[in-house]
């Protein structure tokens, strides 16, 4: 496993809390496909990419960690995705409504590939 990327071929039986959480958010026949650690508009977090729709789940906390799901974004919604350097990603829904998202981990322009290719935009 690569730091900042979950390959989920290797998730155990026993996921992660916020995995289970985004897993529970997504329809049926929906899948997660990628996910990238980091902060969407400052919290801390999980961004998720199923084939349907971009997650992120908030996770706060240090001994005892909550989660919570604060983004749950259909890519047919996505208006615009640029990036800002090599760390910064930025999502604009068709509301007009951005989302900015940042790691350290993984350059931003994989993630915005990831994006493309999953939801055509």
């Amino acid at each position: 496993m690569k730091l900042g990327i979950i390959n989920f071929s290797e998730v155990s039986e026993t996921s992660p809390k916020w995995y289970d959480l985004a897993e529970k958010n997504i329809e049926q026949g929906d899948s997660i496909q990628k996910s990238y650690e980091g902060e969407l508009n400052g919290k801390t977090g999980y961004l998720i990419l199923s084939n349907r729709k971009l997650l992120f789940v908030r996770e706060e906390g240090f001994l005892r960690k909550t989660y919570d799901l604060t983004l749950d974004l259909p890519y047919e919604k996505i208006d615009k995705i640029s990036h800002e350097g090599r760390y910064e990603l930025e999502l604009t829904d068709v509301e007009g409504k951005k989302h900015d998202f940042k790691t350290l981990a993984v350059p931003v322009s994989r993630i915005e590939k990831s994006l493309e290719d999953l939801a055509h935009v």
